[in-house]
């Protein structure tokens, strides 16, 4: 529940700059429809009637809403007022954002960015720290909590050093969301460090009365999370009389859910199932899925925990139905491994397996490791952070979009010359129609050429389709690898761990069958180990960058050598065959440095810009003579020149002996 939080603290956020409020009636969203009718209404009464009818809309029907801000974009380029651009564009992405449409989020929300920054007004401002911190909620949904650490405390440093006069109201919202991220990755010593930040401004400034309820209510679960139970009871008390005078349902749900937690972390079960089941029956009154599904697990683990293996299945199901519904795949995750447990107490072997491997397939597309370092060191260092970052990137787009006109210009100038030249090439052969044995000679040139340009056709076709029936085959390997062999492996480590319990083995016997289940396990990590490597997962649903920094991070891990990823204009997917050949050619270009450079770093450079793509990669090893291997005699460097081909691309090697290998290869992608 806590990790989904944060959306609603957002919402509520932006709730408090708009002219009618988050919660409009229809009555009023009848008025403002009527009103838009009014033919002679001034364009800018207009635009704000179209952004909170937008909103307001927004809570109930998405596609009402979008279409609505779409129109308040073209008004608000009309009056060409920045603010008003960046803030339907904002109103846009956070309507992505309640549908869990993350990439389209991000992609509004950047939108609004660069209009904001460029209105450059008081407003904008304003506008602008709100929607960094409406990017760093997007990136808490995808996982990326570092990119959401940097982006909050940018965001809190210009609140900080403004003079804004609702500045206050805001940072509440801003110290709770960066302290639900320390809680999403367990640092709760940090998440109690910025929930009494929080909790400090709503004592001593003007905070509204449900919002310092929420922010008791989180400080009061970090103290839990960090076992200062007195603490927390404390503030759950004063909370208590706070959340009767507001009356929500939703202040309900979640208080009764701490409550719970509280009673739980002093072991006292009966309590904790009481509080739960309020706060479950407030968060299906309210339609709170998120909330529901939280209650449901924290009952089913309870009842485990109690050893009613039944009961607690009956209510891990509901959970994991619910969690799967709504996409929450870290609560999934939790059942899953959960109800493998119970079926495996309960004798059911065939249930136990089922799940266990649900769990696995599940918890791999999820394991990824924090790294709590840079996420330290970003926070310690956000101070120095400058602003001129943002300048100097719009001044590229502006760069970049004047570079692109001028390219067209050239190219419209380019085309006019063009047909001038062929209609002067038309003329002059038909006036020298005499040299009728040279045309023909050029005709024939011309023939051949097309003759190899069709042979040449005809071998990348050949190419791309034993490319693609490789990547089949690896792809069917991978999926018969680890659904196949993992599955049958994983049940019999399962069924071995249950003999274990039921079977006397001597002490000798005992070790020896330990050791077999310790092989079985290293035997399903290589085996997933090699199914990723012959298709990864990442590849196919994330795309190539995703991909890359799983391979790369692999690497790493291993300690033999030390791979640096850097990429550029990637955000978008390419084609998907045009993906796994990049992919391919890098993995060969590893191999070859693992295998013969003897090289300690590699960087690696991908970029892509206007249909075009760029990598480089690079190592400090021992190099080798280039001249000796151009006829790329190794089976290596052939294939990376055969999948070079397949995407037209040029391949450039630059390497002596002793001073490492550069390979640059250049191309076009989709």
């Amino acid at each position: 529940m806590i990790q989904r939080f944060q959306k609603f603290l957002f919402i509520f956020l932006l709730s408090a700059y708009l002219p009618i409020g988050l919660f409009a009636q229809n009555k009023i969203n009848d008025s403002l429809e009527k009103e838009l009718k009014n033919q002679k209404l001034p364009d800018s009464i207009r635009l704000e009637t179209l952004l909170q009818l937008g909103w307001n809309y927004s809570l109930v029907n998405t596609d009402s809403a979008r279409q609505l801000l779409d129109k308040a974009v073209s008004y608000s380029r009309l009056i060409n007022d920045k603010n008003k651009i960046g803030q339907a564009y904002n109103y846009i992405g956070t309507n992505f954002l309640r549908s869990s449409d993350y990439d389209s989020a991000i992609f509004y929300y950047s939108l609004a960015d660069s209009f904001y920054v460029i209105a450059h007004t008081e407003l904008s401002r304003l506008n602008l720290c709100i929607n960094k911190m409406a990017i760093a909620a997007v990136k808490v949904e995808q996982g990326n909590e570092l990119e959401a650490i940097q982006y909050y405390l940018d965001g809190i440093d210009s609140l900080e050093k403004s003079d804004f006069p609702n500045k206050w109201n805001i940072l509440v919202s801003a110290y709770s969301n960066i302290g639900n991220v320390y809680n999403a990755i367990n640092q709760f010593p940090k998440m109690l460090e910025y929930d009494l930040k929080a909790l400090k401004i709503c004592k001593t400034q003007s905070i509204p009365i449900a919002k310092t309820a929420q922010v008791q209510l989180l400080t009061s679960l970090a103290y839990i999370k960090l076992k200062q139970l007195p603490e927390a009871f404390d503030l759950l008390q004063k909370t208590e009389s706070l959340s009767k005078k507001i009356n929500s349902p939703f202040i309900f749900s979640t208080q009764y859910g701490i409550v719970g937690r509280y009673y739980k972390a002093q072991k006292n079960y009966d309590s904790a199932l009481v509080y739960y089941n309020k706060s479950l029956s407030y968060a299906r009154k309210i339609i709170n899925k998120f909330q529901e599904t939280n209650m449901l697990q924290e009952i089913g683990i309870i009842y485990f925990e109690n050893k009613e293996y039944l009961k607690s299945s009956e209510f891990l199901k509901q959970s994991l139905a619910v969690s799967q519904k709504i996409g929450d795949k870290k609560r999934e995750v939790i059942s899953l491994k959960y109800l493998s447990e119970i079926f495996t107490l309960l004798k059911n072997d065939h249930e136990a397996v089922k799940m266990y491997q649900a769990y696995i397939k599940l918890n791999d597309s999820l394991d990824k490791s924090a790294n709590l370092e840079k996420i330290n060191e970003i926070e310690n260092k956000y101070q120095a952070a400058s602003k001129q970052v943002q300048i100097i990137s719009l001044q590229k787009d502006n760069i970049l979009q004047k570079s692109t006109l001028q390219q067209r210009r050239t190219l419209i100038v380019s085309l006019v010359a063009g047909c001038i030249l062929l209609l002067f090439v038309a003329l002059l052969f038909y006036k020298n129609f005499k040299n009728k044995n040279r045309l023909l000679l050029q005709s024939e040139k011309l023939h051949q050429q097309q003759l190899s340009e069709l042979e040449k056709e005809r071998k990348l076709e050949a190419a791309e389709s034993v490319m693609q029936g490789q990547e089949k085959e690896r792809s069917r390997l991978a999926r018969d690898l680890h659904d196949g062999v993992g599955g049958l492996l994983s049940g019999v480590k399962l069924s071995m761990s249950n003999m274990k319990g039921n079977v006397f083995l001597s002490e000798e016997n005992a070790r020896s069958f330990n050791t077999v289940i310790s092989q079985l396990d290293l035997s399903i990590a290589e085996l997933r180990r090699v199914s990723h490597n012959m298709m990864p997962e990442a590849l196919i649903k994330y795309g190539l960058k995703e991909a890359l920094e799983n391979y790369c991070e692999n690497l790493n891990v291993s300690g033999k050598i030390n791979v640096k990823l850097q990429t550029y204009g990637m955000e978008n997917r390419m084609e998907q065959n045009t993906e796994i050949v990049i992919y391919r050619i890098i993995q060969e270009l590893l191999n070859n440095v693992i295998k013969y450079a003897d090289a300690e770093n590699v960087l690696i450079q991908l970029s892509r810009t206007n249909g075009r793509f760029n990598l480089t990669v690079e190592d400090d090893g021992k190099g080798f003579d280039v001249k000796a291997n151009q006829n790329w005699t190794g089976a290596g460097l052939a294939n990376v020149k055969a999948r070079a081909e397949y995407l037209n691309a040029t391949v450039d090697i630059i390497s002596a002996p002793g001073e490492g290998t550069s390979v640059n290869i250049e191309g076009n992608c989709a």
